[in-house]
């Protein structure tokens, strides 16, 4: 199978180093041509914006995983960059028969109640409304997709997740956590190699117009995430100091980067929860556990 990984940021890499550490050659596409070191890898420039470079770089291949996202966590960036972006691709793998793989998240979908294995969409944000039109746009469109749903990522490269370096670092450190909302509810963290472990597979499902999958998750509060981080780290536990989600709200008029975190806020307000237990079976993956995950991303500088 001939792979094409658009994109070098959070998840771009992991799925590129995969698939060369199985032996699998890959090309990774991005404007400035960068990506991961490895034989196996191909780094090579494309604009995934223009139709002309679409075609060239899908004339040879079987699947392409999208792992490209906006420049900034705004809506109105969102919309600006995402819509373009995601209709050259599916129209260029239209042409091409080339299946489309995507993370996705869980704002366009009622997590209210467990999310399971026929998620509803039923977005609470104006970004959820954003990630709800991409995927009917998927169902739509004729080329082939596959949405793997990731809930919030922590593990090596997560850098602007909340699980991820925001948290590891200072708990690493024994300085203090300062998460978002209620650090003792429940809430499902998918780790990054697992996210790319279920992409990969999803790309070798039998071929369907639209799919949407889970991917693995481990449950644990933000608490426990902390002190898990800390005490990889050599520290009995972890200072935590939630920074509560009215903060957000109150700072919402001034800043539009405030107000795009406070509409999310609901996700750290309220339990989340995720049975993504059909989904794994059939990509045939499962989560790693949360203690070995933890280890790894504490490892990495």
């Amino acid at each position: 199978m001939r792979t094409l990984v658009i994109g070098a940021g959070q998840v771009g890499p992991h799925v590129a180093l995969q698939l060369a550490r199985r032996g699998e050659s890959v090309r990774v596409g991005t404007r400035s041509g960068s990506g991961p070191e490895h034989p196996l890898v191909e780094r090579v420039r494309l604009d995934a914006t223009d139709p002309a470079d679409l075609d060239r770089a899908f004339a040879d291949v079987d699947v392409v995983h999208l792992c490209l996202h906006a420049s900034a966590y705004r809506p109105d960036v969102w919309e600006r960059e995402l819509y373009p972006l995601e209709a050259g691709v599916l129209a260029a793998a239209a042409r091409h028969d080339v299946h489309v793989v995507y993370p996705e998240s869980v704002y366009a979908f009622n997590t209210s109640t467990v999310l399971g294995d026929d998620p509803r969409v039923a977005p609470r944000s104006s970004m959820g409304r954003i990630r709800a039109e991409l995927l009917a746009r998927r169902a739509a469109s004729s080329a082939r997709t596959t949405s793997v749903v990731a809930s919030d990522f922590y593990g090596p490269g997560a850098s602007m997740a909340h699980g991820g370096d925001r948290m590891r670092r200072p708990a690493a450190e024994g300085r203090t956590v300062r998460p978002l909302g209620r650090v003792d509810l429940p809430h499902a963290w998918t780790y990054l190699p697992d996210l790319a472990s279920a992409m990969i597979a999803a790309a070798e499902l039998p071929a369907t117009p639209d799919r949407i999958v889970l991917a693995p998750v481990v449950h644990a509060t933000q608490r426990e995430l902390a002190t898990a981080y800390a005490v990889a780290a050599g520290h009995t536990s972890a200072r935590v100091r939630p920074v509560p989600a009215w903060v957000l709200r109150s700072l919402a008029p001034v800043s539009a980067d405030m107000r795009a975190m406070a509409a999310m806020s609901y996700l750290f307000t309220e339990p989340l929860l995720v049975d993504e237990q059909a989904s794994v079976e059939r990509l045939g993956i499962a989560a790693t556990p949360l203690e070995a995950a933890v280890g790894a991303s504490v490892a990495v500088p």
